[in-house]
């Protein structure tokens, strides 16, 4: 979906379409925008045209109809304020979001949504950004052991899929160091993956969890004491 959308910026016009030169933003000023007919081309196909907004060198063209251009479908939910284009995942909770039951290892190495330093810097893998997760600092020159931790969670059989994306964060993308992640549901291992660089693509997982009363993630680093290794585990996902 996202190499579809790659290079089109798109503003969500939710609700009654602007029909006029001048719109007013959340905070009551007033803009001046230009109202455009614009051709929606896909793959060098004329797919159609619609009346769109020119605003700050930006283009802004009705969401639904920019899914529909590329063969997508369009869901918007008014309560949760979330546009949706393609299949929507069932509910779910993001993992930064849910109560964590324990951390063993450091637990000053363990960043939920984004990383402390500087503050508010998202995850980052082959410079895919992330606005939710979970990441974790290996092998720190400042520790003298530090090359494994893992984050429990209850989920007390809630739940039926785990899902994200794993990888490098991109500011140890010259590590000479390798990493793991291993996901357990009540003892057992129900995901695997080692040998992780940094620099190579985010890879996406989808774990069974119906079930599992506590998920148990494990990040580690292949070398102790070796070079500084940044886990991400990017977009995680907890489905009903």
């Amino acid at each position: 979906m996202k190499d579809k959308v790659k290079g089109l910026v798109i503003g969500v016009l939710i609700g009654s379409l602007l029909t006029g030169a001048t719109a007013f933003a959340g905070t009551n000023t007033k803009i001046s925008v230009v109202m455009e007919n614009v051709k929606m081309m896909f793959n060098g196909v004329h797919k159609s045209t619609t009346q769109s907004i020119v605003y700050n060198g930006n283009l802004y063209v009705p969401a639904k109809t920019a899914a529909q251009t590329m063969g997508e479908s369009f869901t918007y939910d008014g309560k949760s304020k979330t546009a949706s284009f393609g299949t929507k995942a069932g509910t779910f909770k993001y993992l930064d979001e849910v109560s964590y039951a324990r951390i063993d290892g450091i637990v000053d190495r363990v960043y939920f949504k984004n990383w402390e330093n500087p503050k508010g810097l998202k995850f980052t893998i082959a410079n895919q950004k992330y606005l939710h997760g979970i990441g974790t600092i290996l092998d720190n020159y400042t520790y003298t052991s530090d090359e494994l931790v893992s984050v429990d969670y209850n989920l007390n059989g809630g739940y039926k899929k785990l899902t994200g994306f794993i990888g490098i964060d991109d500011y140890t993308r010259n590590s000479t160091n390798a990493g793991s992640i291993v996901i357990k549901g009540d003892g057992e291992e129900l995901f695997r993956k080692d040998e992780m660089k940094g620099g190579d693509v985010p890879e996406s997982i989808n774990v069974d969890v119906t079930g599992v009363l506590k998920l148990q993630i494990i990040f580690e680093s292949a070398l102790d004491k070796g070079q500084q290794i940044d886990i991400v585990l990017g977009d995680a996902k907890l489905i009903k």
